[in-house]
């Protein structure tokens, strides 16, 4: 029968203790990741004569008092116009908030919805005269993280232990 030292047995238990602690560090951040979502959908569109800028941002919740997107920060040609805070979503999945922009042709602006929760969207609108969409928008990390998760639960499992 073969036995183990103290060492082996102190050195099983350290290994064990790591991949335990690197599980559950994977697991919150996935939690988190799956708990607080950027919105997965941003469109913008400019009305010259108006001078109006329609921001439809698309951020589905179950409870939109609770969840939602708690800032939208509008940026002139790279400078802070306009910072707009709420305490719910109007809707639990797509709404529109209009601002007044003061902006010319060539003028862009940047557009960042934020969630109570984490994670948020950006995106860029150049004033153009055909007053339509342009959508450049900004991925998230989201994507990332989950995808480095998965990594590192696949190597976990194909480790072997002695």
């Amino acid at each position: 029968m073969k036995t183990q030292t103290r060492k082996q047995k102190h050195v099983f238990w350290m290994n064990r203790s790591r991949s335990i602690l690197l599980v559950i560090g994977t697991f919150l951040v996935i939690s988190n990741t799956v708990c607080a979502n950027a919105p997965s959908g941003m469109t913008v569109s400019y009305n010259l004569e108006t001078q109006d800028i329609r921001v439809t941002i698309t951020h589905p919740v179950s409870d939109p008092t609770t969840h939602y997107i708690y800032k939208v920060e509008l940026k002139k040609n790279g400078l802070i116009y306009n910072t707009s805070t709420y305490t719910s979503q109007p809707d639990p999945n797509s709404f529109t908030y209009t601002y007044q922009v003061n902006a010319t042709i060539g003028d862009t602006i940047d557009v960042t919805a934020s969630c109570i929760q984490g994670g948020s969207k950006t995106l860029q609108h150049t004033i153009s005269t055909n007053n339509g969409q342009n959508n450049k928008s900004t991925p998230g990390f989201e994507g990332i993280v989950l995808l480095t998760a998965l990594v590192i639960i696949i190597a976990m499992l194909q480790r072997k232990h002695p």
